[in-house]
């Protein structure tokens, strides 16, 4: 049974609770279920249990009570980051947003997004190179926007600009700035000053912008 949302009032915490139950989760095994005389029930870590030493008709005080909510909800929020993850590459602070959305408390967030970068399985620096590429594919367009864009989805500014450095030629700016100029003459036609203007909203340096107006490619 999952854990239940509890309201702290003072009726709860007179209650006199107790452990009624302690059970292996998961095929694998991994960690515990623990039930309590209430019916409620908690996620936690094998080391959890053996930390506390959890047994059947110990107490449950308000700080066990805490304590097995903190470890319950930071297990839940793990497992959502892992699916998270699962489906597409995140970014630290991306994926802290995606979990607090799911209601999961600042310490779960936290907790979640250390483990799975200590695991290896989120790197901000990866992540910004996978949204470089797409991004100037899917929509090119020049540094400023790209360090926009990944701040906005989370990435530190110092991993941001680290990625573009690492992941960003000029060769690369050339080509995107020829894409998005011909896709932007479209609705703004070859009128310089208003093509111009729409590039630099892209982000696209005078130089690159240059470039594009002096290409023989155009």
């Amino acid at each position: 049974m999952d854990s239940q949302v509890r309201e702290r009032n003072s009726s709860f915490q007179n209650v006199n609770l107790f452990i009624t139950a302690i059970s292996r989760r998961g095929s694998s095994g991994a960690g515990f279920t623990v039930g309590l005389s209430d019916g409620s029930s908690f996620f936690v870590s094998s080391s959890f249990c053996h930390q506390f030493q959890l047994e059947i008709n110990q107490s449950a005080d308000q700080d066990l009570l805490e304590m097995l909510e903190v470890e319950s909800d930071s297990i839940k929020a793990l497992q959502k980051a892992g699916e998270l993850i699962a489906r597409a590459e995140q970014s630290s602070g991306g994926l802290y947003i995606k979990l607090k959305k799911k209601g999961f408390s600042d310490i779960a967030c936290s907790s979640a997004v250390e483990s799975v970068v200590d695991a290896g399985l989120l790197d901000d620096e990866r992540f910004a190179q996978f949204w470089i590429a797409s991004r100037l594919r899917k929509h090119p367009e020049g540094r400023t926007m790209l360090y926009k864009g990944l701040v906005t989805r989370g990435v530190k500014p110092e991993k941001a600009k680290s990625a573009i450095r690492s992941s960003v030629s000029e060769e690369d700016l050339q080509k995107a700035v020829l894409k998005a100029g011909k896709k932007l003459s479209v609705k703004y036609g070859q009128s310089d000053q208003k093509l111009r203007q729409a590039l630099y909203r892209r982000g696209f340096s005078s130089e690159e912008i240059t470039y594009y107006f002096d290409s023989s490619d155009i």
